[in-house]
């Protein structure tokens, strides 16, 4: 997927799919499957970072996002 796709694909969601959280779910070649809560999309490096509980990441990654998302809600009202 490029970012260009996933921004479409984002524009492009009905109301009722804009609300709510979101789950992170990675699948590996041994049929193991990690669920998380700590996604955050790095749209400068081009990747979306999953975080898994307990590991030593997933509050960096919490915390990496919440800035993210603080930053552009302040340049959307800077731009208003």
């Amino acid at each position: 997927m490029t970012k260009q796709e996933l921004i479409e694909l984002i524009e492009s969601l009905p109301g009722e799919d804009r609300e709510g959280k979101i789950e992170g779910i990675f699948c590996d070649k041994y049929g193991a499957v990690i669920t998380t809560d700590s996604i955050r999309v790095d749209m400068d490096g081009g990747r979306i970072i999953l975080a898994q509980k307990g590991s030593g990441y997933h509050s960096t990654n919490h915390d990496n996002w919440q800035q993210e998302l603080t930053f552009c809600r302040n340049h959307k009202k800077a731009n208003a």
